[in-house]
């Protein structure tokens, strides 16, 4: 018996054969898939995951968030002479909360009951488990996104950090307290910044006058579009130095490492957020800038619901997350804009079907 060269068969691809040949090894080979899916829509959000490994519990109540601030000083002082009398003090009012209500984020599952019985003995990756951990990042991604959004028009949405740090020329108010006769509830506010924030001269100034504003307090960290970090990142490499000793050489396992991970301005950590919007960035400092988590619902679940009733052989079940983002000191950080920069498109857009 002879058997056929590959000349014999139509060209596919591979090791595979086209045509007939094909169509027959199909018929009665199962495929070969890695059991593993690797999403390929989504991206990371390190201030978000920052705020997450720091987060306070919330509770209920009416504002469940509610934060004691002093707006006024509520003693007096006074220089004395040899009969060291003074003027008797006054009761000031000077104190007064901060209230924040928590906002509720939604991602509805759904679950044919069908699959369950198509994937019974075949499995190769659940579906449902493919679809709950997509929930919970299509979740995360709606908050990393928010957090750069003005969302003082939506009630719903949580508190942003434009919102924390505006001075009150985007936001009326804050924490129910307006701005308008209250000055000491505001953030700072600079807008068309120019190239300044992307050289090392121009952040340090930057970062002085934050402080400056803060009474004193230098922000913890900056977070910025990743086209403005790397542009204030190529102001650094020009600095940068290799020193090789005499009678030294580099083996083959030595790597010249060039540039940074962070950069460090007057002491002050810089990082790229990908959900930053371009020409933006914002100096925090985090011992006044807290994510507020409802203990009983932080990522919950719903559990699945029949559809029976609906006339239909599935279930539904809802993942939900109470929580609001919260700063408790305005003036401590500040909102920056108008950064010249090159051209950046920015996180990829969640799918409008989930």
């Amino acid at each position: 018996m002879a058997f056929p060269t590959s000349n014999t068969y139509a060209v596919s691809g591979g090791i595979l054969p086209g045509g007939a040949a094909q169509a027959q090894l199909q018929a009665i080979t199962r495929r070969a898939v890695v059991p593993t899916v690797f999403c390929q829509i989504y991206q990371s959000h390190p201030l978000l995951s920052l705020l997450f490994s720091n987060s306070q519990r919330a509770k209920g109540g009416i504002s469940q968030i509610t934060i004691p601030v002093q707006g006024a000083a509520l003693t007096n002082f006074a220089w004395g002479g040899f009969a060291a009398d003074f003027a008797m003090p006054q009761d000031v009012q000077g104190l007064t909360d901060l209230a924040f209500n928590l906002k509720l984020g939604l991602v509805p599952i759904g679950f044919f009951d069908m699959e369950a019985l198509v994937q019974s003995s075949e499995v190769i990756i659940p579906k449902l488990r493919v679809v709950m951990s997509d929930a919970a990042v299509v979740m995360k991604k709606a908050f990393a996104s928010a957090m750069y959004t003005n969302n003082a028009a939506n009630p719903l949405v949580i508190d942003s950090l434009i919102q924390a740090y505006d001075n009150g020329t985007l936001t009326s108010s804050y924490g129910g307290i307006s701005r308008t006769g209250n000055p000491w509830i505001n953030g700072q506010y600079y807008t068309n910044q120019g190239a300044a924030p992307v050289t090392r001269a121009g952040m340090a100034s930057l970062l002085t006058q934050i402080a400056t504003g803060a009474g004193g307090e230098s922000p913890d960290f900056m977070v910025m579009n990743p086209a403005n970090w790397a542009s204030l990142m190529t102001d650094f490499m020009g600095y940068e130095q290799y020193t090789t000793r005499p009678r030294s050489i580099y083996g083959k396992d030595d790597v010249v490492n060039a540039g940074f991970r962070a950069i460090k301005v007057l002491d002050t950590p810089i990082f790229p957020d990908p959900f930053c919007p371009v020409g933006q960035a914002f100096a925090i400092n985090s011992r006044y800038l807290s994510l507020y988590l409802s203990e009983y619902a932080p990522f919950a679940f719903s559990g699945f619901h029949s559809l029976i009733p609906l006339g239909q052989i599935a279930d539904i079940g809802v993942l939900f997350s109470a929580l609001d983002l919260v700063c408790a000191k305005p003036s401590s950080g500040a909102y920056i804009t108008g950064i010249s920069n090159a051209a950046w498109n920015g996180p990829l857009a969640t799918p409008a079907v989930i």
